[in-house]
């Protein structure tokens, strides 16, 4: 696995990765009106919020098969992830600027958009540090 990964530090970072999509999966689709509670939002839109984390239980389970099987060809996937955090840490950003939630005494923290600018970040750096195996 090492190997694959060109060394222990790839791996970590992929690691933490993978547990950071854990992380946010368990949330939405298990302990999702704990969630909203925490940002006073409808629980009208549970469906909605464990829809989110459908796409973070695929992200699971294509982290896991890189990882089992290797990086070799799967550019896409990380260029995938690159993407989703931009969009993602853009939306949040205009939606925290907005102060959309303040008339209802939410504030949003940086988090929203935070998280996913370090998920980016990472997964950058994995596409230049593997660029060898990963457009193989």
């Amino acid at each position: 696995m090492v190997e694959n990964f060109d060394g222990w530090f790839n791996l970590a970072v992929f690691s933490i990765l993978t547990l950071g999509w854990v992380f946010y999966t368990i949330q939405m689709l298990f302990f999702t009106q704990r969630f909203f509670d925490r940002f006073n939002i409808s629980h009208t839109g549970i469906i909605f919020g464990r829809l989110v984390g459908t796409f973070g239980l695929a992200a699971i389970v294509v982290h896991l098969v890189i990882l089992f099987n290797g990086v070799e060809g799967s550019w896409h996937f990380f260029a995938y992830f690159v993407v989703q955090a931009a969009a993602a840490a853009i939306a949040s950003f205009v939606t925290v600027q907005q102060r959309v939630a303040e008339d209802e005494g939410v504030r949003y923290t940086a988090e929203p958009y935070l998280a996913p600018l370090v998920f980016g970040a990472a997964y950058g750096y994995l596409m230049f540090a593997l660029q060898a195996k990963l457009y193989a």
